[in-house]
C-alpha cells in the first residue's frame, strides 16, 4: 500500500497510508487541530509555543503505531494471535491515536469548559455509544468520567469518521472505547492485546504523554527534559495478566521521565507567566460570553463552523472594536499588546521569603476566597478589580504523585515505579497561587494580603 511520508520536527518521517490520510487527516475536522495550539497562550510567553493539535496527533499516531510494532516482535505477544489480528488491533490504535484529540475546541481547556457536557452525552446516546458500552459490561464509567473534549472527540468519530473508519474495517465505538481508555473487543472477552493497544493510548505510560511532554519541552525552547525517547520507546513490554509495562531497559531513562514531566509542568505551564497568559484569555473569553448571545465555543460552533483559535481571536477584535469602553476592550489590549502586571512573587522560594505566614494554609485561603480577595485588594490599592488577579495554573488535576503508577515489569512480575524503589524519596512541590497587580504595589499587596489571612485565621 502507497505511504506519504511528513516531517515531523520531533520524530523525523512519519509514514502514513492512503485510507488514513483520504479518511482521516486530509478532512475538514481534523486539519482544524492546525489552528488549535496545543498549549493555547503560552506563546506569549515562550515564542516558540506555537505547535498544535495536529501535528501532536500526528506523534501520537506514530509513537503508538511504532510501539505496536515492537510488540508484535516480542514472541509472548503474538504467540496466541494470528497476523490478521494483530493487524485488526493495530489499525484501531492507529486511527484511534489520530483522533484522540480532534474534540478539543479553540484553546483547548480554557475553551473546553463552555461544552455542554449533558448535551454531548446525549447526541452520543443518539450514535449508540452508551449502549454500546453497556453491552460490552463496561457501564457507563467512561463516559461519566470522560473529559469534556474526550467526548466531543467521540461525538466527531461517530458522526464524522465512522463511514471513512467502517471502509478500513474499524469499528467507530472501538475508536470511541480506546480515546476513553478502553477496549470493547476485550471487555468483551476478545485476545487481551486488544486492553494493551487501549492502554497504549491511555494509561500512565501512554504515548499521549510521551509525546507531549517531548514536544512542548522542545517546541518551547525550555530545555528542561532530557530523557532517551527512542529507549523508552523500545522498552514497552505486555503481558496478558499484567497489561502494558517498561522493561529494565528503560531503568536508565525512567528517573529522567520523571524529573523531566514535573520540571516542564512547573517551568513551562505553572511559570507566572504563563499562568496569567491563560487567566487573562480566559477573563477574555468571558466577557465574550457576557457580551454575546450565545457562548464563545458551542458544540455546534464546531461541527458547523469548524470554529478555531483564529475564529476566536477575529471575535474577540470585533467585540473590542464595537464596546471600546468596556472590560473586554481593556483586557484585549493588554492581551495583544502583551501587557502583563506583576507578580507578588515569582517562584516558590520567593512566595516563601514575602509571605509571614505558613504557605501552604495561605495559599488554600487564597485560592479558596479568588474573587472576594481580589475585589478586596483592589479596593485596598485603589485600582480597577481587573487589575488584580489571584491565579494557578489551567492545567487541570495535575497530581505528581502519580507518576509512581508507572509500571516496570523485570522477572516475570510487574511493579509500580514506587514498589520498586526507583521513585525514591523525591518530594516535588505542588503548584503555588499566583497574585498579579499594577507594576510597584506589590509589596504593599503582599503585606496586605498577609495582615487579612492573620486576621481570618487567627
Amino acid at each position: 500500500m502507497p505511504t506519504t511520508q511528513l516531517k515531523d520536527p520531533v520524530h523525523g518521517y512519519v509514514e502514513l497510508d492512503q485510507p488514513l490520510l483520504d479518511g482521516i487527516v486530509d478532512t475538514k475536522p481534523f486539519q482544524r487541530l492546525r489552528h488549535v495550539r496545543q498549549l493555547s497562550a503560552t506563546n506569549l510567553v515562550y515564542p516558540g509555543a506555537n505547535h498544535t493539535r495536529f501535528e501532536h496527533s500526528i506523534g501520537v499516531y506514530h509513537l503508538a503505531k511504532t510501539v505496536f510494532e515492537n510488540l508484535r516482535e516480542q514472541r509472548y505477544f503474538y504467540r496466541d494471535a494470528t497476523t490478521a489480528e494483530l493487524d485488526d488491533i493495530q489499525r484501531t490504535l492507529e486511527c484511534a491515536a489520530l483522533l484522540h484529540d480532534v474534540g478539543h475546541p479553540p484553546f483547548s481547556h480554557l475553551g473546553e469548559r463552555y461544552l455542554d457536557r449533558q448535551d454531548l452525552l446525549d447526541r452520543l446516546a443518539d450514535h449508540g455509544l452508551q449502549e454500546t458500552f453497556a453491552d460490552a459490561g463496561v457501564g457507563d464509567a467512561p463516559l461519566r468520567e470522560a473529559s469534556p473534549h474526550e467526548l466531543f472527540g467521540c461525538l466527531l468519530v461517530c458522526r464524522e469518521f465512522a463511514a471513512a473508519l467502517e471502509s478500513m474495517d474499524v469499528d467507530p465505538h472501538e475508536v470511541c472505547a480506546h480515546v476513553l481508555g478502553y477496549s470493547l473487543a476485550y471487555e468483551r472477552g476478545g485476545r487481551w492485546q486488544h486492553g494493551v493497544a487501549a492502554q497504549i493510548l491511555h494509561s500512565p505510560v501512554d504515548v499521549d504523554r510521551l509525546d507531549y511532554i517531548t514536544r512542548d519541552n522542545q517546541m518551547t525552547g525550555a530545555d528542561v527534559l532530557s530523557f532517551d525517547t527512542a529507549r523508552m520507546v523500545a522498552s514497552y513490554t505486555a503481558h496478558p495478566d499484567e497489561g502494558l509495562a517498561l522493561s529494565d531497559k528503560a531503568l536508565s531513562t525512567i528517573g529522567n521521565y520523571l524529573e523531566g514531566r514535573i520540571a516542564l509542568y512547573m517551568w513551562v505551564t505553572q511559570h507566572h507567566k504563563s499562568v496569567y497568559a491563560h487567566a487573562l484569555l480566559r477573563a477574555l473569553l468571558d466577557e465574550l460570553d457576557r457580551l454575546s448571545d450565545e457562548p464563545p465555543v458551542t458544540v455546534d460552533a464546531v461541527l458547523d463552523g469548524g470554529i478555531d483559535d483564529n475564529t476566536i481571536l477575529e471575535r474577540l477584535r470585533v467585540a473590542a472594536r464595537d464596546n471600546p469602553d468596556s472590560t473586554l476592550a481593556a483586557l484585549y489590549d493588554r492581551f495583544r499588546g502583551r501587557e502583563f502586571p506583576e507578580t507578588c512573587w515569582k517562584h516558590r522560594i520567593a512566595y516563601a521569603d514575602r509571605v509571614d505566614a505558613d504557605i501552604d494554609a495561605f495559599g488554600e485561603w487564597l485560592s479558596g476566597n479568588a474573587d472576594r480577595l481580589e475585589s478586596r485588594l483592589a479596593d485596598e490599592l485603589g485600582v480597577p478589580v481587573h487589575e488584580v488577579w489571584v491565579e494557578q495554573s489551567y492545567v487541570p488535576e495535575y497530581e505528581p504523585q502519580a507518576l509512581e503508577d508507572i509500571p516496570i515489569a523485570y522477572g516475570g512480575t510487574t511493579r509500580s515505579v514506587g514498589d520498586w524503589g526507583l521513585y525514591g524519596d523525591r518530594a516535588f512541590d505542588s503548584p503555588i497561587p499566583f497574585v498579579f497587580v499594577p507594576y510597584g504595589v506589590e509589596k504593599q499587596a503582599t503585606r496586605t494580603l498577609t495582615a487579612w489571612f492573620h486576621d481570618e485565621t487567627a
